[in-house]
């Protein structure tokens, strides 16, 4: 008996082929072997993805950071080998060209931020902290180091063995600290790892903690020091901070090896000499030495750095409403530090914001919250999941959830709070499909396009694309595979004020670097706009040597039409005389939906063995223009629509077939290969089911 059968439904997109058996799971019926080029929709069906407009050519750059004030004020930061450039999205110009310090690819992939209004930090573990400002108006532009009023410092500092005496006790002041000299070696003296002592009129410093093991040159408790190893103070302790008497003293200038001044920050007891061990010099955390910060976020007003070289569990977080203040106090709006520590990798290589400071490192992933406001008092750290995250992949916020990529580099998890656990739960997106990081080199860059379709787009680590159309109000995770003819290096979304968001993408074509923009509106890849009158249109300072294969298209009244071309010098002729309009000049892509055989299984039983008959297709298109049902040509013309029109087309569209195959060998494949739209809401099939 013949039956209709309807598949309206891709909001699982494109499945692992190990899950083509598993008929018994709901994501089979809503997925399909392949969807390369395409869209799956929220409201069913799939439709041909964006193309793109070229924009300019941009040599050497390598990395799309995005630049939000509000979302009537974007910016697109363009990142290459020691090269920053602030580019508008609306009038398509460079506003801003600055030097950077960042002069290997390395260091540009390595590049993190966190930006809050006007003002941006950039971190890299080689590389000083840097700011990105603008003025109100986005007029003025500055790019440089970052200038801490106070510098985070390391977390225990050391306790010299050498007594210290302030000259000053008044917060604001001026004051100079003295040290005396360093203590004559004493036998019956238990001496710590660390400690420096006069002998023989050198100066010694413990290897290991001793006693009783004289500094002689022969002992290897102790190494001979000279020059700035044997100094209490050196130039580099400036900025430094010394706890003495109960306050602390930010030291401002350095005057000799046993003498500094300092600025009074928190207020001291007394002058009274400080004996030896009893104060603390905390150096500074960021310096060519111990290394530079190599993530970045910002949560509640405070600005949040972590991981050097020395300390890569390390959070520094700084007083509130101050980014530049990181003097640690035991006061609730000012600075405080804290680290990780778990018995996976601790290294912090992300930070992010998600219920408060989540903090990813190589092994695990912490969150540091507190039950009331997060204060030096309050602060918490706690480890909620173990699954690591891949370093130089930015995580990427998609409502509730937080993307990251775990460890290797192949596998998606969204981080999300779960009541039911009171704690941070990170389930796998890529579950469903992890053939295509696996085939692709693994992920490189994640984006998210929240309009029109919220669209998570993924770069590969081989130049491809991937998408998730990803809604969770309609459990909706639904994958796709994309080649836009080049190699991709960065894709960055930027909201709009009104409409659908911006997508830029950074693109190789024909060894050209390109900057294009994702539109709705294109029907091919890095489109060139060109005004023709009498089929005659000028290409004199437009790139399309980027392009490969183009082809032209256009649209009117009369519908949509692509056409060959020829050029002459600087002009492109169409065959088509009498046509005076804008054309697009374009590479044209191929569209493929690839569907899996419909189950008509009741398990334990399987009819995928059975044979059947496909009589009719019927496909439903939206504003369709061409496209193919297993090599069978679509008729997109209305019935009383002229033969010169190409109009859009909506309705069924009905193919007939014969023959009888097994169900499991059935194919359904839908393609599109012109630079036409293409929408397919649906299809229905007339079959015939015979268990022989």
């Amino acid at each position: 008996m013949k039956q209709w059968i309807l598949k309206n439904n891709l909001s699982s997109g494109e499945l692992s082929p190990l899950l083509w058996t598993r008929t018994d799971i709901q994501q089979y019926a809503n997925g399909s072997k392949k969807l390369f080029n395409a869209l799956p929709l929220v409201e069913g069906g799939a439709k041909k993805r964006p193309g793109t407009k070229f924009k300019s050519i941009f040599a050497g750059a390598l990395r799309l950071i995005p630049f939000i004030a509000n979302s009537e004020n974007t910016y697109l930061l363009i990142i290459g080998v020691s090269s920053l450039k602030v580019y508008n999205p609306r009038t398509y110009e460079v506003v801003y060209d600055v030097a950077t310090p960042y002069d290997t690819e390395k260091k540009v992939r390595e590049l993190q931020y966190a930006h809050t209004k006007y003002r941006m930090y950039l971190v890299q573990g080689d590389t000083p902290v840097h700011r990105l400002l603008c003025s109100a108006d986005f007029t003025n532009w500055q790019f440089s180091q970052f200038i801490f009023g106070v510098n985070p410092n390391d977390e225990l500092g050391t306790t010299p063995n050498v007594a210290l005496t302030p000259s000053g006790t008044d917060v604001g002041k001026i004051i100079s600290l003295t040290a005396a000299s360093f203590p004559n070696w004493v036998s019956t003296e238990t001496y710590l790892t660390g400690d420096r002592v006069i002998r023989a009129s050198k100066t010694w410093l413990a290897t290991i903690d001793n006693k009783d093991k004289e500094p002689n040159g022969t002992n290897p408790e102790w190494d001979e020091v000279t020059n700035e190893a044997a100094n209490v103070f050196t130039a580099s302790s400036v900025g430094a901070i010394v706890e003495i008497n109960g306050g602390q003293v930010k030291i401002t200038e350095y005057i000799k090896p046993a003498v500094v001044n300092g600025e009074v920050l928190v207020k001291l007891t007394t002058t009274v000499q400080a004996i030896a061990k009893s104060w603390v010099l905390k150096s500074i955390a960021f310096s060519a030495t111990a290394g530079y910060p190599k993530a970045v976020c910002f949560f509640k007003q405070r600005l949040v750095f972590a991981n050097t070289k020395t300390s890569p569990n390390q959070m520094w977080f700084s007083r509130i409403g101050d980014d530049g203040n990181f003097l640690e106090t035991t006061e609730d709006a000012d600075a405080f530090s804290i680290a990780s520590s778990s018995a996976q990798s601790d290294n912090i290589l992300h930070l992010a914001q998600r219920g408060g400071v989540v903090a990813l490192t190589g092994g695990a992933e912490f969150l540091i919250n507190s039950q009331g406001p997060l204060t030096p008092a309050t602060a918490q750290i706690d480890e909620h999941t173990s699954y690591g995250v891949q370093a130089n992949v930015k995580p990427c916020r998609v409502g509730n959830e937080l993307l990251f990529v775990q460890r290797g580099g192949e596998r998606l998890r969204a981080m999300s709070y779960r009541y039911e656990v009171d704690g941070l739960v990170s389930p796998e997106l890529s579950a469903i499909a992890p053939h295509i990081s696996e085939n692709h080199g693994g992920v490189k860059e994640i984006t998210y396009q929240q309009t029109p379709s919220s669209i998570v787009w993924i770069v590969m680590s081989d130049g491809s694309v991937a998408s998730i159309t990803l809604n969770r109000d309609q459990e909706m995770n639904a994958w796709a595979q994309h080649d836009f003819g080049c190699s991709v290096l960065s894709i960055c979304a930027l909201p709009t004020g009104l409409g659908e968001d911006q997508c830029f993408m950074l693109t190789q074509r024909n060894g050209y670097t390109v900057l294009e923009e994702f539109s709705e509106t294109a029907l091919s890849d890095c489109e060139f706009d060109i005004d023709v009158i009498d089929g005659v249109g000028s290409i004199l300072n437009l790139d399309i040597q980027v392009l490969s294969s183009p082809m032209v298209s256009y649209n009117n009244q009369d519908g949509y039409f692509y056409s060959d071309y020829t050029i002459v010098g600087t002009d492109i002729n169409l065959p088509v005389s009498d046509l005076s309009q804008t054309v697009y000049l374009g590479q044209p892509y191929l569209t493929e939906i690839d569907l899996l055989p419909p189950d008509f299984s009741e398990a334990p039983s399987s009819a995928m063995f059975h044979k059947i008959q496909v009589h009719e297709m019927a496909i439903f298109l939206n504003g369709s223009v061409g496209g193919f049902i297993n090599g069978q040509e679509l008729s997109t013309k209305y019935y009383n629509q002229s033969a010169f029109l190409n109009l859009p087309y909506t309705g069924y569209v009905v193919d007939s077939f014969v023959g009888w195959q097994a169900l499991h060998e059935l194919e359904v494949k839908i393609t599109h290969n012109k630079p036409l739209p293409f929408h397919m809401q649906s299809i229905t099939m007339l079959v015939s089911i015979n268990e022989k």
